[in-house]
């Protein structure tokens, strides 16, 4: 699969990626992102709650110890969780992240084994294990998973007859949020990213397939992921007028929010949530909306790489870091709904209910009215029709 890598240069990860060079190992890969234990801290973690009773003492449940090498986005975890999960049973994630899933599929693809953990989007976990990436396992084999809605334990997407083929995680819709101080009110369509009156002021995140899904959509395309050439040409064409609105293309969904806090930016695409993150950290209140055309949705998985050096580690992680109380604390943090019935519980026991409520993590059940993201027909289309217009 070669053919759906991106150009190299794009951002830092692949190009230190490729200087790496896939026979190398992952220790040398690390090492040149500066990886010594966690490679990124999200914001606030610092300050972020440590989890009550979430996790057993190491003499309670002796196990395996050691350090595992995960690559995720820097929303799945916060500092003071993998220090008390280290603490208290000996086990370390060494982290890096990463952007677009197309990134995490190549990488996987070139290492293999030498990442343990990865987290990927939606359709993109069953076309890992396709390519024979991960290894499916039994969900219910791990106590905590008891603490999931029920809904996310039968994704269809997710099931194989071998088992599940990852630890559901969060989801959310993506969404288009503007500070009225700055817009027209009564934007309701993908339309607002393409005005011209808007110059250097729109953000949206490096992910060069659902960047152009959101211009198929806005394009009037049913199945943005499974476009035909015309189609394609017509994103591109809308991607062509988007290209002049562009403040930066940003890394990560935190990044987004500093631009949206910090004023640099009025409109930006966002994951569900996002909008209360940048009022909570001083920044304006925005108006959001789901565009009327429909829009793109994720919902993501922790996934076992097939072959990992390390996976006898995972299933004793994951028993701890998705305890609700690490979960709860998560979503206090990054602020988007996540799987875990008990910590939706925790919440409401804390005195967020309303939070929780407005972010939808009470309905989960949402994702199966979203398109979701995933590889398609169109995928090289796609990313070779984004570099044409934003360069390598």
């Amino acid at each position: 699969m070669a053919d759906l890598n991106r150009h190299l240069g794009r951002r830092e990860f692949l190009r230190l990626a490729g200087a790496v060079g896939a026979t190398a190992g992952l220790g040398a890969f690390l090492a040149a992102c500066g990886a010594s234990g966690a490679t990124a801290t999200p914001p606030a973690a610092s300050s972020a709650p440590v989890a009550s009773g979430a996790a057993p003492s190491a003499a309670a449940t002796p196990g395996p110890t050691g350090t595992f090498n995960w690559l995720t986005w820097g929303d799945h975890w916060y500092q003071a969780e993998m220090d008390k999960i280290a603490a208290d049973i000996g086990i370390k994630a060494n982290i890096t992240s990463f952007s677009d899933d197309i990134d995490a599929y190549t990488k996987v693809q070139q290492v293999g084994g030498q990442i343990d953990l990865v987290s990927e989007d939606a359709l993109w976990v069953p076309y890992f294990y396709q390519h024979q990436l991960i290894d499916a396992f039994d969900i219910n084999s791990l106590k905590v998973a008891s603490q999931l809605y029920s809904v996310a334990r039968e994704f269809s997407i997710w099931t194989s007859p071998a088992g599940y083929l990852g630890y559901p995680n969060g989801w959310a819709p993506i969404q288009i949020t503007y500070d009225p101080a700055h817009v027209t009110p009564g934007a309701d369509s993908w339309q607002l990213l393409l005005d011209p009156k808007y110059k250097k002021r729109v953000v949206v995140e490096d992910q060069p397939v659902e960047v152009m899904a959101y211009m198929g959509k806005a394009a009037g395309v049913k199945d943005p992921y499974n476009m035909t050439d015309a189609e394609v040409a017509q994103a591109k064409a809308l991607l062509v007028q988007l290209k002049p609105n562009i403040l930066r293309l940003a890394p990560q969904a935190t990044d987004t929010v500093a631009a949206l806090k910090n004023g640099e930016a009025w409109i930006a695409t966002i994951n569900l949530g996002a909008d209360t993150a940048v009022m909570d950290q001083g920044g304006p209140k925005l108006t959001t909306f789901t565009p009327k055309e429909g829009s793109i949705g994720w919902m993501d998985a922790e996934m076992l790489v097939h072959g990992g050096a390390n996976n006898n580690l995972l299933m004793p992680f994951l028993e701890v870091h998705e305890q609700a109380e690490y979960v709860a604390a998560n979503f206090m943090i990054n602020r988007r709904p996540l799987f875990s019935e008990a910590a939706y519980k925790l919440l409401i026991n804390q005195g967020q209910q309303e939070l929780a409520d407005h972010l939808l993590f009470n309905k989960p059940e949402t994702v199966n009215t979203m398109t979701l993201k995933g590889p398609g027909t169109s995928t090289q289309a796609a990313i070779a029709a984004f570099n044409d217009v934003f360069g390598s």
